[in-house]
């Protein structure tokens, strides 16, 4: 904690977006039925099927995991708290909240005459600094949040390969489409440009799928 630049603000966390499983599942309604016509077995066959396959597994397991570091740190917010150390100054109202050695040397630098009181700010947010970890190695969030972000390289990956890999039926290139939305868009009900078009699209290529199977039958 000698280290002015040295910070104690927690990790920054949910560094993937929380969105429900629920378009997860929409492009299994793509893949062939077990009275398979010409149509659905030309998607079984299709390797951007297999290629979402393989994503789908990483992208569940990374949400299982980010939803596992954020019930540590909400857990850590509650019995330990960000560390930090709270300050009253002359002439300021409210009490200064301090998070990081580097904050303290700007409010310093801000009110020189509370600079005496330095030695003893630095002792305290030390203090706070080694509980908060104590409590960190005991729960387990700093291994959970480096294991969520290790599978969410290892699904990135996935889904550039699905992304780069030829679909060859509705089925492969919905799924395509769908990894794209999962993935891209913040909420499932996200408003924004282009994700209530690209949902349009997908429902639109579900609805030609189908379709597409029937009139092979």
């Amino acid at each position: 904690m000698a280290d002015s630049e040295t910070s104690t603000t927690l990790p920054v966390v949910s560094r993937r977006r929380m969105i429900s499983t629920t378009l997860a599942a929409t492009a299994v309604t793509f893949l062939p039925p077990a009275n398979a016509t010409e149509a659905s077995v030309n998607a079984a066959s299709d390797p951007a099927i297999t290629a979402w396959r393989a994503w789908q597994v990483a992208h569940n397991k990374t949400l299982a995991l980010c939803r596992k570091q954020q019930r540590l740190e909400t857990k850590l917010h509650r019995t330990i708290g960000v560390p930090h150390v709270s300050v009253r100054l002359p002439g300021v109202r409210e009490p200064v909240r301090l998070i990081s050695l580097r904050d303290l040397d700007k409010m310093i630098d801000s009110h020189p005459t509370a600079a005496n009181l330095r030695e003893g700010l630095v002792s305290e947010l030390s203090a706070h600094q080694q509980r908060w970890e104590e409590a960190d190695r005991l729960l387990g969030y700093s291994a959970a949040l480096e294991e969520e972000e290790a599978a969410a390289v290892c699904e990135q990956h996935l889904a550039e390969n699905l992304w780069s890999t030829p679909s060859s039926s509705l089925a492969g290139i919905a799924a395509k489409l769908q990894a794209l939305i999962a993935t891209g868009q913040s909420r499932e009900d996200c408003e924004e440009l282009p994700w209530p078009q690209l949902r349009s699209a997908l429902k639109d290529l579900r609805h030609l799928s189908k379709s597409s199977s029937a009139s092979g039958r």
